[in-house]
């Protein structure tokens, strides 16, 4: 029953993931595709471990903590493991016919990066238990996803222009090969240091790793919420045709002969900005509602995440192990209490929590819209 435990808890957190990611596009993405992504970054794992497998014994004969950990960072896990990602990203994801907007490039870039950690999860929580599922489930899941939402907005941004598509394929690649590389360096140098009085410099590094995973996600995110505002743009109006009017200095009596109308007299145009004391509350609620937004999101994350743990693993241990009869009653029982009512629960306020920064989106676009418009129009005035 364990196992199963286990085996769920290393694949939930990316299930969530890629609920939150996918559900931040407006026009979503065909399962079929999506899960076809997802799968190969499941299959890259075989590629990535042929060309790590030889780098890892070379790197290892290194004998300076810092060296070893940057080499292993950089060679053995941030370049191998990018790179495929990238490729099936780029040569794959980008030239289906469903990938036909840049924000289809970071739901995309979530699911082979999630795909890959999938597997890589499962390996390490075999391995290390349930502490290492917990501690994975909320550092390196999550700066996976975060990393391919980094590398999808660059890949949508080069697929649909041209002029600047060198530049942002090699960003694409090129910053989550550095972010990995670092997220990776002061944990793999940490490996090789003496537990009992570790050099204060590895511990600066090691003290910088989550403010970096934050960083990695915030970037995220916002990115996410820029290419989904645009999604909510509305068209650019067609340019309004301009009458041709004669010139002011010609007779008024030549103008009529002409068929212009009299040009009516000047009126000074005047666009005064709103108040800051009527936008100010505006702005404040915007604000508090954005954050009572992402509180939904994050409890309900962490309620379907654990209620999904419980139901699933159950239900696995109980078809692989089976149960007694007599126990069988109370373990369903006790399944719909810690497990189902948590994950419907969770379910629910994950799902109205991803609805409100949706329609937060869509307010903001709008607002930048009839900002936009009123600059124009004072400019014109």
């Amino acid at each position: 029953m364990s196992a199963a435990f286990l085996a769920v808890s290393a694949i939930v957190p990316s299930l969530m993931l890629m609920w939150f990611f996918q559900s931040r596009d407006a026009f979503r993405e065909p399962h079929r595709v999506l899960w076809t992504v997802f799968g190969l970054g499941f299959l890259i794992t075989i590629p990535i471990a042929l060309v790590a497998w030889p780098l890892d014994a070379w790197v290892g004969r290194a004998q300076n903590p810092l060296v070893y950990g940057f080499a292993s960072a950089f060679f053995v896990a941030a370049i191998p493991e990018e790179l495929f990602k990238f490729l099936v990203l780029w040569r794959y994801a980008a030239r289906h016919v469903e990938f036909d907007e840049p924000m289809d490039g970071i739901v995309y870039g979530v699911a082979v990066s999630l795909g890959f950690a999938t597997l890589e999860n499962l390996l390490y929580v075999a391995e290390g238990g349930l502490s290492v599922a917990i501690l994975r489930a909320v550092t390196a899941v999550p700066a996976h996803a975060f990393l391919g939402a980094i590398m999808g907005y660059l890949v949508g941004r080069a697929k649909f222009d041209e002029n600047r598509r060198r530049e942002y394929l090699t960003r694409a690649l090129a910053i989550p090969i550095l972010l990995h590389g670092a997220y990776n360096t002061p944990l793999l140098t940490a490996e090789r240091v003496d537990q009992e009085s570790p050099d204060p410099l590895i511990v600066l590094m090691l003290l910088a790793v989550p403010a970096l995973l934050i960083a990695e996600g915030r970037w995220a995110v916002r990115l996410a919420r820029r290419l989904r505002a645009e999604q909510h743009l509305p068209p650019v109006p067609p340019p309004v045709a301009v009458a041709a009017v004669a010139p002011d200095h010609v007779p008024l009596r030549q103008r009529l002969a002409a068929g212009a109308a009299p040009a009516p007299p000047p009126v000074a145009a005047s666009i005064e900005p709103p108040p800051v004391a009527a936008t100010a509350p505006i702005v404040e609620h915007r604000q508090s509602s954005k954050a009572g937004a992402w509180v939904l999101t994050l409890l309900g994350a962490l309620f379907a995440c654990c209620g999904g743990i419980v139901v699933l693993g159950i239900v696995v241990g109980l078809a692989v192990w089976g149960s007694e009869p007599d126990e069988l009653g109370s373990l369903l029982i006790g399944t719909v209490i810690i497990g189902v009512l948590p994950c419907i629960f969770g379910a629910a306020m994950f799902r109205s929590g991803i609805r409100r920064l949706n329609q937060s989106a869509a307010t903001d676009s709008a607002a930048t819209a009839t900002d936009s418009s009123a600059t124009a129009m004072g400019s014109r005035g």
